[in-house]
Order: structure tokens, then C-alpha cells, then sequence
């Protein structure tokens, strides 16, 4: 009987290495069908570039890799996109650097507060050897490829009212992300963090669960928060990044040469968004300002020392000496 059942074993076994090899051959001729999530609308540029860059890989392919892209969180919630690229249910993904930073620390050095003086320093970092090796550790850390990194834009605060000094933050129902750099943010000002689906986000403004949150400006606009924030403080305390992430088994399904070319096609597709996310800010200010809210700078000194005070880059992962690599990038020649 023993004998009997471990032939049946070896059978099931061979009939489903023989099936395996069916599916990729079938998937061969067909052609890969890649699906790309992401938890922006439709109208984003994020989403423009992906619907840019899965034209310009089919064309380049011949019609063999085929990419759907997927909008406003309709595969999941980011946080879920670190598994559902391990597990295969989806195969590139927009990840943004905080996030990312929870399956390798190091790579959230760009998410630590105020770690960017301006746009200028952030438009250095990302054609930087530092971002490039970080990447590299990531890769080699996650098995996934991050392939490129995107300008996101500055986080800013909104709210109900002003906010101007680190004492105003003071038990505030701040919305932040659930990532380490968000949190940090809303804690060494002594806030409240409120981490929820990003598209419930309006509704608790409305209903004042949450009395203020933090994006950039073209999210606010994307998002209509405008009609539930009467104020925008320009904290600029992340220049956000976003992570093009290739999962592994789909990289894996790729020739050498369609990787070469996929990778190039969605770097150069990143320079795109950056120099757009980059235009877009100033207009999202206007924009803003039209519909009502009132945008106020902030003296950044004193909440740079708050966080200052309750963390170090290196306690939130960074490497040591590289918050001093990326320091020194802001007084870089260009």
C-alpha cells in the first residue's frame, strides 16, 4: 500500500511539473501580462507615467510584455505591496521610500525629517551614487528590483487652523502613513498620529476625527482636501520619493535584454514625472490659494529640532555616515 501511494505521489508530482512547463511555455507564446498597482487616481501624473511607460515597453517588446496598470488602491493598500510582489498577484508596484524602508531601513534615509534642505538637495540625491547603492541593497536585500526612484513632492501640513509653532501640534489628530518617518514626524511634535485606508481620508477630515493630515500639495488638490482643510503650512519636513518596484519572480520571467529595456524605459519615464511633479508644486499652491485656503510658511528650525531631539537617522536605520553623504550633496556643484 505504501509502495502503491508513494507512485501516486511521484505521478501527481510529475503531472504538475509537466503542467508548470505547459503554463510557461503557453505563457511564453502569449506573451507576459504584468499588473501594476498603485494607490493613485487616475488623473495623477504617477499614474499618466505608468500608463506611458506600459505603452512604451509594449511597443519596444514587440507586444510580448503586456502591463495593466491598476489605480487608486483597487490591488490593495500600499502596505500590502511588498507581498503581493513576493507572491506574484502582482508585479510592479509605485512604493513609496518610507514604506519600502520597513523591509530594508537603510533606504529610508530620504523619509528622515527635514533630512532635505530643499528641492535642489532632493534633485541631487536622486541622480546620486548614494541613492544607487541603496537601491542596490534593497535589491539584494528584498530579491525585488527597485528600477528607478520618483519625486513625489514635499509633505506638507493642512488643517482646520493655523499651525505655526511645535506647541500648536500638540495633542492634534494628525493623519500620517503607517511608516516609521511619518510617525516620528507626528510624535517629536507631540501629536496625535491617526494612520487609516488612504481613501477614507476625506471623510474623516469631514467628520473631524482627524483634525489635520500631511501630503504634498498635488495630493491635496488630487484628493479635494481643500474642501475640508482651510489651511496649508509649508513644512516641506519630507521631499517624499517613490520606489518603481519589479517583483521577483516577474523580473526573474524577463530575458536579459527585456530587463535591460524595461529598466531603461521606466527610468527614463521617471525622469518625466520629476521634472512634472517638480512644475506642478507652485501650481498646486496657486491652486490652492483659488480655492479658498489660506498657505503660510512655517520657520522650519524649531520642529527640525523636535525631531532632532527624539531620534537620529541611524536610530531609524540609516548607515552610518550616510546622513553625512547626503548632507553634503546640498552644497554639491551641479
Amino acid at each position: 500500500m505504501k509502495k502503491r501511494l508513494m507512485s501516486w505521489r511521484r505521478a501527481a508530482a510529475l503531472c504538475v511539473a509537466m503542467g508548470c512547463a505547459a503554463a510557461a511555455v503557453g505563457a511564453s507564446a502569449q506573451g507576459l501580462q504584468f499588473k501594476w498597482g498603485h494607490v493613485y487616481e487616475p488623473a495623477s501624473i504617477f499614474h499618466q507615467q505608468a500608463e506611458l511607460a506600459a505603452r512604451k515597453i509594449a511597443e519596444q517588446s514587440g507586444g510580448q510584455i503586456k502591463i495593466e496598470v491598476v489605480p487608486a488602491s483597487k490591488l490593495g493598500q500600499e502596505r500590502d505591496y511588498a507581498l503581493m510582489l513576493a507572491n506574484d498577484s502582482m508585479q510592479i508596484a509605485y512604493v513609496g521610500q518610507a514604506t519600502l524602508a520597513e523591509g530594508y531601513p537603510p533606504l529610508g534615509l530620504g523619509s528622515y525629517p527635514f533630512a532635505f534642505k530643499d528641492l535642489d538637495h532632493v534633485r541631487k540625491y536622486l541622480v546620486s551614487p548614494l541613492l544607487a547603492d541603496l537601491m542596490k541593497g534593497y535589491n539584494e536585500k528584498s530579491g525585488n528590483r527597485m528600477v528607478a526612484a520618483v519625486y513625489y513632492g514635499a509633505r506638507q501640513v493642512t488643517s482646520g487652523k493655523p499651525l505655526q509653532r511645535p506647541e500648536d501640534f500638540r495633542d492634534l489628530r494628525l493623519y500620517v502613513p503607517d511608516a516609521a518617518a511619518y510617525q516620528l514626524f507626528a510624535t517629536a511634535l507631540d501629536a496625535k498620529p491617526v494612520s487609516l485606508p488612504f481613501n477614507s481620508l476625506y471623510g474623516a477630515l469631514k467628520k473631524n476625527e482627524v483634525e489635520a493630515q500631511e501630503h504634498p500639495l498635488g495630493t491635496v488638490r488630487a484628493k479635494q482636501l481643500y474642501e475640508v482643510q482651510k489651511y496649508v503650512q509649508l513644512t516641506g519636513h519630507i521631499y517624499d520619493t517613490l520606489g518603481i518596484v519589479i517583483g521577483k519572480a516577474a523580473w526573474a520571467r524577463l530575458t536579459p535584454p527585456q530587463q535591460a529595456m524595461v529598466e531603461k524605459t521606466l527610468a527614463d519615464t521617471a525622469k518625466w514625472t520629476n521634472v512634472g511633479v517638480i512644475a506642478s508644486e507652485l501650481e498646486d499652491e496657486q491652486f490652492l490659494r483659488g480655492k479658498g485656503m489660506t498657505v503660510q510658511p512655517v520657520n522650519r528650525l524649531p520642529l527640525l529640532e523636535r525631531v532632532t531631539k527624539r531620534s537620529t537617522p541611524e536610530q531609524m536605520g540609516a548607515r552610518p555616515g550616510d546622513f553625512a553623504k547626503l548632507q553634503a550633496l546640498a552644497g554639491a556643484a551641479n
